[in-house]
This record gives C-alpha cells, sequence and structure tokens, in this order.
C-alpha cells in the first residue's frame, strides 16, 4: 500500500510505523514551519492526534492557526536561556537560524529576508507550561536549524521522555556516531537509534517500546552504533 510523506526525508512514515499501536497520540513539533509541506506532523494530525507546533515566523503559526486551530500553536523559538532572540530570515524560511555564525554562512548563498525578534523559551520550559497534565508525549521533532544539539542536550529526558524523538544532527561523524553529543545523549537517557533519514535521527524510549511501541528489528542500528564504539 503507498503511503504518502509529508516529511522532506520520510521521517514521519519512520515515526508512523513505531507509533502504529498509538491511535489518538500527541505531538511536539519544534520548529514546524508549515502543516504540510516538509512537516514530520502533517501525517499524525491528519489521523487525528493532538499536539504542540513551535515555528518562529509569524506567517508560519497563522497556518498553523487557520489549519490546525485544535493545536497548541506558539509563535516562539527554543533556547536555553534567552527570553528573546534575533531570528535571521531568509527566502522560503527553510532555514531560518538563531545563529549568527550560521546566517553570515548562509547568507553567502541564500537571500536573506532581514531579522526580528522573537520570544524564546527552552524545551523544559515549553513542556512544563504548554503540555497539558496528564498527557504522554508520543512523538517530539525537533528541526532548529544549528540550535539542534543544544535544544536537546539540555531537556530532561527522566522527567518527559517522549516515546519517539527525531533531531537534526548536521555533518555527523557516521564512523564514530557513539561519540556525538547528542546520540552519547539519548543512550544514556534510555533511547536507542533507530533510524537515519539523511540527517534527522530518530530515536525510540527503550521503555516505551517495552510498553506499547511497534518496534521492528529495533536493536540493530543501534547495535551496529555500539559495536562500532567497542570496536575503535
Amino acid at each position: 500500500m503507498h503511503r504518502l510523506s509529508y516529511s522532506q526525508f520520510g521521517e514521519d512514515i519512520t515515526a508512523a510505523n513505531l507509533l502504529r499501536n498509538v491511535e489518538i497520540g500527541f505531538y511536539v513539533d519544534i520548529g514546524a514551519h508549515h502543516p504540510l509541506r516538509r512537516s514530520n506532523t502533517a501525517h499524525f494530525h491528519i489521523r487525528g492526534w493532538q499536539g504542540i507546533n513551535v515555528e518562529p515566523m509569524r506567517r508560519g503559526i497563522r497556518l498553523f492557526e487557520r489549519y490546525r486551530p485544535q493545536a497548541i500553536n506558539l509563535h516562539a523559538a527554543i533556547h536555553n536561556d534567552a527570553e528573546s532572540v534575533t531570528l535571521y530570515k531568509f527566502r522560503k524560511g527553510l532555514v531560518n537560524t538563531i545563529i549568527e555564525r550560521r546566517a553570515e554562512e548562509l547568507s553567502a548563498s541564500k537571500k536573506s529576508e532581514g531579522q526580528e525578534a522573537v520570544r524564546a523559551l527552552s524545551l523544559n520550559d515549553l513542556f512544563e507550561r504548554h503540555v497539558p497534565d496528564g498527557v504522554r508525549v508520543n512523538y517530539l521533532t525537533i528541526d532548529v536549524e544549528g540550535y539542534d544539539t543544544e535544544a536537546i542536550v539540555a531537556f530532561d529526558l527522566d522527567k518527559y521522555h517522549p516515546d519517539v524523538v527525531c533531531v537534526e544532527i548536521h555533518r555527523p561523524d557516521m564512523m564514530a556516531l557513539s561519540e556525538n553529543s547528542v546520540v552519547k545523549y539519548m543512550f544514556a537517557g534510555g533511547y536507542q537509534l533507530y533510524a537515519i533519514n539523511v540527517f534527522s535521527f530518530t530515536f525510540v524510549s527503550v521503555r516505551a517500546a517495552a510498553e506499547h511501541l511497534h518496534v521492528p528489528r529495533v536493536a540493530r542500528l543501534h547495535e551496529v552504533t555500539m559495536r562500532g564504539a567497542r570496536e575503535a
């Protein structure tokens, strides 16, 4: 059966395979960008899931307010310390970033559309303030163009522990994945590496896998990664 993917690299199909046993779940989409185009959560929205969309672009969050009005839609950026950050904007909004150095690199090849101040909060604050009490987060996806590592390694996995986490890791050393700071943090937090879609890494909670997820051959990529670390 053909399945339509809304994601850039099929990340939603990866997550949907893991979460097929969750009929009506809850997602958190960081750097949500657009309700349909290159969306890791459109598939779940269409299935009837509820969730939170966090997007620093005004026009982006207006689209979510229009097409996902039942969701919690936040016009904000993610930052571990600041309450407001500068968003460097580029044409089409796909590579907007809060990292000045990254913005300077991008401006050499992409058309800048200026900058604006955007309110910010950490992942921990987001979960504390906006995830409804008693709700289990089944899918967390993070795409924040250069701040992904900082965001996830400051996130309290013991306290919040989503079932499945997708996070971008740019330019990883594929021969030494077990030494990558994000991979190490996720492993230590009780997750296994399930799939890599170009530079989107999907991790699955070991606890959730044992309880209710559909996880075919979950350990294979994880074991290959760990075997490489032992043999190095």
